[in-house]
Parts: C-alpha cells; sequence; structure tokens
C-alpha cells in the first residue's frame, strides 16, 4: 500500500457516502479520506415527491453515518476542481478552503435540468431537495382553491410525485404532460396499473406532447396549446454540474465524466467518478440508468478499484445486472416490474398494490442500511452482476492527460 495518500470524496449523496466509506473499511490510517459535501444531512432522493407531499421524512444526518470511521468531513461547497494542482476549491460558511488531494473521487450527483425549455426556470419548480420543500409549502393553498397542477415529464418521477401529490390532495386538479409514453420500462400490464391508478386518483394524463414553453400560468405545447396552471412541477431534464467540464475532463454530451471499467477517468486516471455524475465507456453486461441501485454499486466498485490501486493491485472490471425496478403510487399502492437482468427491458412478473409499495419501501430502507453496512466490511453489499466481467482485463492507469488535450479530445469525440 502506498505510504501515504489524501482522497477527497465529492458528495455525499448514495454514490459517495457508499465509496467513502467502504474504502475507510478496506484502508489503514495512512490513508486519509475527506468526504466533502454541500450539507450536512444526507438527502433521500428518491423520497423527494413525499417530501413535496408535505409528509415529515426521518433526519439523517452526515455524522450518523461516518461515526466510528476515520473519515473527515468537510461542509462546503465545490466550486472548482483544478486537476492539474490536484486540489478543489470549497466554499464553506465563512472562506474559501483549498483542498488538495492525491485521488479524488467525483460524486456530484445530477439534477432536474431546465435549461432547453425558454420560462422553465423561472415559473416551474423541480423535485430536487429544496425546491420539494417549498412546494410541500405551497401545494396545500392551491389545492384548498381546487386549483391546478401541472407535472410535466413521464418518467418514473413524474408518475411517483403525480400520483402521491393526488392522493394527499384529492382537490388538486393534476395534470401529467410528457413527450413520449410514461415509465417506458414498465411492461404493458404495468402500464395498465398504472393508467389505473392514474383513474382513480383523477389524474389527467397528456402522452406524446411536448412542452416548448413555460410561462407564469401556462406551458405551450408543440402543439400550440396552452395547458393552464397554478404550481408546475418540471421533472423532465437530466443535468449535471459543469465543473468536470470546466476542470478540461473527458465527458460526454451531458456533462458526465466518461470512466473505464474501475471508474477511473478516461482523461485524469487520479480521478474516480461514480454515480450519477459518471458514465462508464465500456458495457458493463447492461444498460446504464440512472438510479438508486446504479449510483451505488458505482461508488462500491469505485472504492473497490482505488482501494486495490492503493495496495498495488489491479482492479477489477465493472459489471451490473439489473433485477426489478419500483414505482410507488401513493402510500398504499405500487408497481414493481422485474426485469430481463441482462437488458434491463422488463419481463411479464410484476407486483402491484399495497405489496408492491411495501416491497418498493423495503429496498429503499435497505440502502440506508447498506451505507451504514459498511463500516463492517464490503460483504455487507454484493450486487447482481458484480462478477460477470471478471474475464476482461482492467489496463493499469495511464498518466494524466493535460486539461487542454483532454478538452481537445472530447470535442471531437463526445460532441
Amino acid at each position: 500500500m502506498n505510504e501515504h495518500a489524501n482522497v477527497v470524496v465529492l458528495g455525499a449523496g448514495y454514490a459517495g457516502l457508499v465509496a467513502a466509506m467502504r474504502l475507510a473499511r478496506q484502508t489503514d490510517t495512512r490513508i486519509v479520506i475527506t468526504l466533502v459535501n454541500a450539507s450536512d444531512v444526507f438527502h433521500e432522493r428518491v423520497r423527494n415527491h413525499q417530501l413535496a407531499a408535505g409528509q415529515a421524512l426521518r433526519r439523517l444526518p452526515v455524522a450518523s453515518f461516518l461515526r466510528g470511521t476515520r473519515i473527515r468531513f468537510l461542509q462546503g461547497r465545490v466550486t472548482a476542481v483544478e486537476p492539474a494542482r490536484r486540489r478543489v476549491a470549497v466554499q464553506t460558511a465563512d472562506h474559501v478552503a483549498s483542498v488538495e488531494y492525491d485521488y479524488l473521487v467525483y460524486a456530484l450527483g445530477s439534477y432536474i435540468g431546465t435549461e432547453g425549455v425558454p420560462g422553465a426556470r423561472e415559473h416551474a419548480s423541480t423535485l430536487d431537495d429544496a425546491s420539494a420543500r417549498a412546494l410541500a409549502d405551497r401545494v396545500p393553498g392551491v389545492a384548498a382553491n381546487r386549483g391546478r397542477l401541472l407535472v410535466v415529464g413521464g418518467g418514473n418521477t413524474g408518475v411517483e410525485v403525480a400520483t402521491e401529490l393526488a392522493e394527499a390532495y384529492r382537490g388538486l386538479q393534476i395534470t401529467l404532460v410528457t413527450r413520449r409514453s410514461f415509465a417506458r420500462q414498465l411492461s404493458p400490464a404495468a402500464r395498465a396499473h398504472v393508467r389505473s391508478a392514474f383513474d382513480r386518483l383523477g389524474v389527467q394524463f397528456v402522452p406524446n406532447t411536448a412542452v416548448t414553453e413555460v410561462h407564469a400560468r401556462g406551458a405551450l405545447t408543440e402543439h400550440h396549446e396552452t395547458i393552464p396552471f397554478d404550481l408546475c412541477v418540471w421533472v423532465g431534464g437530466f443535468a449535471v454540474s459543469d465543473l468536470a467540464r470546466r476542470a478540461g475532463l473527458r465527458v460526454n454530451e451531458r456533462g458526465q465524466i466518461l470512466v473505464d471499467r474501475a471508474m477511473r477517468s478516461l482523461s485524469h486516471p487520479e480521478i474516480y467518478a461514480v454515480g450519477d455524475a459518471a458514465h462508464p465507456a465500456d458495457d458493463p453486461g447492461a444498460p446504464v440508468r440512472m438510479s438508486l441501485y446504479t449510483a451505488t454499486a458505482m461508488g462500491a466498485h469505485g472504492a473497490d478499484c482505488l482501494a486495490a490501486e492503493l495496495a498495488g493491485k489491479p482492479g477489477a472490471a465493472f459489471g451490473l445486472s439489473y433485477g426489478a425496478l419500483g414505482l410507488s403510487l401513493g402510500r398504499h399502492d405500487g408497481v414493481v416490474q422485474f426485469l430481463d437482468a441482462h437488458r434491463d427491458t422488463p419481463s411479464r412478473l410484476i407486483v402491484t398494490g399495497a405489496l408492491a409499495n411495501q416491497v418498493r419501501e423495503f429496498f429503499v430502507r435497505l440502502s440506508v442500511w447498506v451505507i451504514k453496512g459498511q463500516r463492517l466490511g464490503p460483504w455487507t453489499f454484493y450486487w447482481p452482476g458484480k462478477k460477470k466481467m471478471r474475464g476482461v482485463a482492467v489496463p493499469a492507469p495511464r498518466p494524466s492527460v493535460p486539461a487542454a488535450v483532454a478538452t481537445a479530445s472530447t470535442a471531437r469525440t463526445d460532441h
């Protein structure tokens, strides 16, 4: 193992927390680990639709996860990454800290992007943490007046927030509009169950309709029609911080850091990237989609490979399989869709109703215990497909590419 090394982990979401804690368990005191996060509370992002509906959620301080570990915690917002100097700038409550690293784990996650549609940023709420809390304050008044709420985006998040709010506020008139169909990873039977939930809860569903502009009281569609609203919730976009792009790391068209099979940046191998902010350049055996499960698996694998590198050993190739996905449809209904493990496509097997909701709740709670379980050892989290790429060799780390060269390479190959 290296004599001494400073490892800095950026982000304390699912990927960052599991990476930091798993790495701490596999290394000794010669490896100094610093975790940087803007908040001192771990946010269960998959519960933000519940937060928007005004439900009281458990508070999970970051310190409660780190207790008993040697991980140092720095609360602050990352404002710059400087690979040439191997340091990051962090805005804390009272100053800008310069944090140096030998290895960096980049796990800053994603957010709901509104940049592509005029007016969306100004007139729509997203379902990120602060916005969800603000919605919880505004929705009751709108519902009391039988107001109109428009949800834009028919992915899993859109389905969950529309049904959650419809169940919590029966006077609310909710319309869900999506440019394609909805929850496209579901089988016909699962989609039919979701549609029945829409009907039961009074959610008006408008498929195959893109919103092209958002105004203060209405959304303009591609069909030149206006959908009026009193509140608009925008869940139709995916975006990541531009920190990696500005730092000169090789990224894809979304701005996600491109990583090899060991979760190392293709342009700066001393930087590991995991979770929503990263994208594997090589097939891990299943299509990579953003989810709690994917983020946790990527964080764990990145920690394993970095621990191996610190010990002078080769890393393993990332493997991944999906077994199922679960959607809540309010507090008493849901659907669990079983999947083809290799293609991430729906099978005929589904579970619906209260049982499906309970299954989803079990796995959301389990994810927190998985992170805390890393204090005991890596064996507490073994994900499906972990070994499926074990026959694929992982090259040794290459020297870092200068930032200017990496940027030019990105421009030629990824855009």
